[in-house]
């Protein structure tokens, strides 16, 4: 069983209960449709998180628009704890795709724990006549117009191979999909010819040997996949990027109830329980307030200019 799959079984975690906050119900947003990596991450978490806080945790999935649908709900929120946005790197994508955002989610949403992040891995349809990332790129430096999938404009599926084009001067062809599912099909099918994505989600298809796994977008190789080279390897050091995922409150959650959750997130993702489903499905392990707040910032820094220099929007 994929263990993303593996992760929606998640058992209760015994934690000490934390002082009450106001209400009886925490919310937990996903910014994305049920099933997805986000959306099991958050029901990983969803049984210790009612025990750590001695209150009802419930997941709401509201998707839509790169995510920034279920993030102006907790911006627009009360900033008293008991709304939290679960989002991945695209939160910060999403900032600089999506025209017209209804909110500043540099300022207005405050993070309070990294839950973990993840590798991700390029992979090509078993029929694609290149054998290595140094084959892909040499035949997209002469022209050659490969098409790679993603699951939407401004995902980390879509800007990692912008930046294999920028870097590399290569010159692939976009194809958006409403999610990694989709254009995972199409790949195998020979629609499309390679995408990027996260590594939990393409373990079980490299096993298979579905697909063929040519690069880890990373300085190190994956455990899951130690036979696939990483980017220095590869002879792509410019290529890196990884998708994390981590819990927000409205900005101007005061102080001691931001400092509360950050306690019981951490309390409950190094629960043994957690902290094992977690590592199983490729994650690192979690950063607290303040080392997530500079991650986050520095990931700004990063992705904003980029993709405005890229001109990649969503219209």
């Amino acid at each position: 069983m994929n263990t993303w799959k593996k992760c929606l079984l998640a058992a209760a975690v015994v934690a000490a209960p934390l002082a009450a906050l106001a209400a009886d119900t925490v919310k937990i947003v996903v910014p994305f449709a049920a099933g997805g990596p986000v959306d099991m991450v958050g029901r990983v978490l969803q049984p210790g998180l009612s025990t750590a806080l001695g209150k009802t945790v419930i997941i709401d999935n509201r998707g839509g628009v790169g995510g920034t649908i279920g993030g102006n709900f907790v911006a627009k929120s009360p900033a008293d704890g008991l709304t939290l946005l679960l989002a991945s790197s695209s939160f910060v994508m999403a900032a600089g795709t999506v025209t017209n955002i209804p909110y500043d989610a540099r300022k207005e949403l405050s993070p309070v724990v990294m839950v973990g992040e993840v590798q991700t891995l390029l992979v090509a349809r078993n029929n694609l006549e290149v054998k290595d990332m140094a084959e892909l790129v040499a035949k997209g430096k002469a022209g050659q117009k490969y098409s790679y999938g993603s699951s939407g404009i401004g995902s980390t599926m879509h800007i990692g191979v912008e930046m294999l084009n920028a870097a590399y001067d290569t010159h692939f062809i976009h194809v958006p999909y409403r999610g990694a599912g989709p254009a995972l099909t199409d790949l195998m099918a020979g629609t499309i010819d390679f995408l990027n994505a996260d590594v939990p989600v393409l373990v079980p298809y490299v096993k298979d040997k579905r697909v063929k796994a040519l690069v880890i977008f990373d300085t190190k190789r994956s455990p899951k996949l130690p036979d696939v080279p990483d980017n220095v390897e590869a002879g792509v050091p410019k290529l890196q990027m990884t998708n994390w995922y981590g819990l927000f409150v409205p900005a101007g959650t005061p102080p001691a109830v931001k400092a509360q959750l950050e306690k019981a997130i951490l309390s409950v993702a190094n629960s043994p329980d957690v902290a094992s489903k977690l590592s199983e499905a490729g994650m690192s392990k979690p950063l607290d307030t303040a080392t997530f707040q500079a991650r986050v910032n520095a990931d700004f820094d990063r992705w904003i200019p980029f993709i405005k220099k890229a001109g990649i929007h969503s219209d």
